[in-house]
């Protein structure tokens, strides 16, 4: 199966080739930026108000009925669990490159979410909130900003999206929406730390897709090739 998420053109003899820098890596990049940095802003005045305030209680307000199902979707595809899934099978399937290209956007997106914790410092929605939520999860971390979850989710979605049939890619989107939105009703992130986490998932995946050849080519991340192709 090929890289479905950029087209490919045949070269004269036949090969595959694609465009290095296709315009959907483009534009999920920017995307990806223009979210990021006003959340991150937004993060570093370290309030919970106005409409963010409602979507969280939105969510929070829910029915204790579906604690354990967030639990289980929270760290079943947004922890370490599901980082594990994405590198070990593809290594057992020796689709090394698509197992590579999991662990570097990943990876990625870790060290651009803990510097952005580190910038914004912002507390998590139990104190911003005084006390005034259903606090349905513990987190051992106290920087509320951008949800580690939804970033890490959104990298492993969108690196599956590459893989996936058309007719399939909604289980991307669903993956990521749903992750989002347990993470609310769990009372741990309020919407902006999703949109944070979401943003950085998303330029990640996208700005490794942008490498530049003499980069990209040495470290087997390159475009040449089929991510689903079996060794290097």
């Amino acid at each position: 199966m090929k890289d479905t998420l950029f087209k490919e053109k045949q070269n004269g003899t036949g090969a595959l080739t694609a465009n290095n820098y296709p315009t959907s890596y483009i534009v999920g990049f920017v995307v990806g930026l223009l979210l990021l940095i006003p959340s991150l802003i937004l993060a570093r005045h370290h309030q919970l108000t106005g409409l963010q305030a409602r979507i969280f209680y939105d969510f929070n307000n829910l029915s204790d009925v579906f604690k354990v199902p967030a639990l289980i979707i929270t760290e079943g595809l947004g922890a370490a669990y599901p980082i594990a899934i994405c590198l070990l099978l593809p290594l057992v399937l020796k689709r090394y490159r698509l197992a590579l290209l999991f662990l570097v956007t990943v990876g990625g997106t870790g060290v651009v979410m803990e510097i952005a914790k580190m910038i914004t410092k912002e507390p998590r929605p139990f104190t911003l909130l005084r006390g005034q939520i259903h606090q349905r999860a513990v987190e051992s971390g106290l920087n509320s900003f951008p949800s580690g979850h939804e970033a890490v989710a959104t990298a492993m979605a969108l690196t599956l999206w590459l893989v996936l049939p058309k007719k399939w890619r909604w289980l991307s989107v669903v993956w990521i929406v749903i992750v989002g939105v347990s993470r609310m009703y769990l009372g741990v992130h309020g919407l902006n730390d999703i949109v944070g986490g979401f943003a950085i998932g998303l330029a990640a995946v996208c700005f490794v897709r942008l490498l530049p050849p003499a980069i990209a080519k040495p470290l087997h991340l390159d475009k040449d090739k089929p991510l689903l192709e079996r060794g290097f």
